[in-house]
């Protein structure tokens, strides 16, 4: 810290003188008017779950359907959407996506589920007491894969509580996601059950922060089709060549989702980053796979400025110790100038009145 160093210089200056298998069901918020259960085909691949997850062949086309019901004796707008599944910065998967696709797609995906399934309807309204079946139309791509192609099926409740996450989200920063008012269903599609190997990729981590927080992100990429379990995420951060631990975290029974890009963040916990070079070491371990995390990066007096005035939990630097020695080291400095000063005069002093005694000797 700038206080710490500055303290410091003047002590110096003063002696002188003196660191998938837990995709999601139906899910929803409070308040919904209305209930949605999937109508699960034959071809279901995992009969123990309340969710689509369908065996297709390369090419096939079917038809999958949800049965939406309205209890109440007022109308009810749903808006249904189709969204590629994501990974959160807290390590859930969702599939409640909107207007941040830039964010979850990895390179690694071939398939995007938006493409390859469709709505019968983008607006339902139900009366009070109906039922109706909202369809869906799949068309697997041509060519063979392994893997899941994953996603789901969103449904919002069109009222007061969209326009206001609409206004919400667009103040949320970078690393916030929107979160709708409504149900998702996931929605998984496969040629195979061939297992796939996971594998996770990182991009780097840099000084960041999550809800106005200082804390450290690390970019994390899923890049194989497949669902990662039961992740565990262990790190510490260092200063770089010291020992001691600023931050550390070791967050458990986390998922990704597959070919997804997100961030994985250490919270500084009110610390102030201070500019200067960091090192994140750590891994992220699922089942007999584990990645290690070793990754260095640099924080700029620019960087640490802007995110410690940003940060609430951050105290303000307190200058009083730096003022206090400041005057002792000012008055010490005076004091010296002073006693050089008086010294030259005596010594000054003296060698006139040696000269005027030789003077009067001779």
């Amino acid at each position: 810290m700038k206080s710490r160093k500055f303290v410091i210089f003047l002590l110096s200056t003063f002696l002188i003188f003196s660191g998938l298998a837990f995709a999601q069901t139906a899910q929803a918020v409070d308040g919904l008017k209305f209930s949605v259960t999937p109508n699960i085909p034959d071809n279901q691949y995992n009969k123990e779950v309340s969710y689509f997850d369908l065996l297709m062949n390369p090419g096939d086309e079917q038809e999958i359907a949800a049965l939406l019901k309205n209890p109440t004796d007022e109308n009810v707008v749903i808006l249904p959407q189709i969204n590629s599944a994501m990974t959160n910065t807290g390590g859930v998967v969702e599939y409640s996506n909107h207007n941040n696709k830039e964010r979850i797609y990895d390179e690694s995906l071939k398939h995007n589920i938006e493409d390859i399934v469709q709505l019968s309807e983008k607006e339902i309204t139900l009366s009070p007491g109906e039922e109706r079946e909202l369809k869906l139309t799949i068309t697997m791509p041509s060519e063979e894969f392994k893997g899941v192609i994953a996603g789901g099926i969103y449904l919002a409740q069109k009222g007061e509580s969209n326009k206001n996450n609409d206004e919400k989200s667009s103040k949320e920063t970078s690393t916030s996601l929107k979160n709708l008012y409504g149900y998702q269903i996931a929605l998984l599609l496969r040629n195979n059950d061939e297992l796939v190997t996971p594998k996770v990729v990182f991009e780097g981590a840099q000084a960041d922060q999550l809800n106005v927080r200082n804390a450290v992100s690390l970019k994390v990429r899923n890049s194989t089709p497949t669902y990662i379990n039961k992740v565990n995420y262990q790190a510490e951060l260092k200063k770089k060549g010291s020992d001691e631990v600023i931050a550390k975290t070791d967050q458990k029974d986390m998922q990704f989702a597959p070919n997804t890009i997100f961030d994985l963040f250490v919270s500084m916990k009110g610390k102030q980053y201070e500019a200067g070079d960091y090192v994140l070491t750590g891994s992220i371990v699922s089942g007999n796979n584990k990645w290690p995390v070793n990754e260095e990066f640099t924080v700029t007096r620019e960087q640490a400025n802007k995110f410690n005035e940003a940060d609430p939990d951050v105290e303000p630097e307190s200058y009083t110790l730096v003022i206090i020695l400041g005057a002792i080291v000012a008055v010490a400095v005076l004091v010296a100038i002073y006693l050089i000063r008086k010294n030259k005069q005596q010594k000054a002093l003296l060698e006139k009145l040696k000269n005027e005694k030789n003077k009067n000797k001779s």
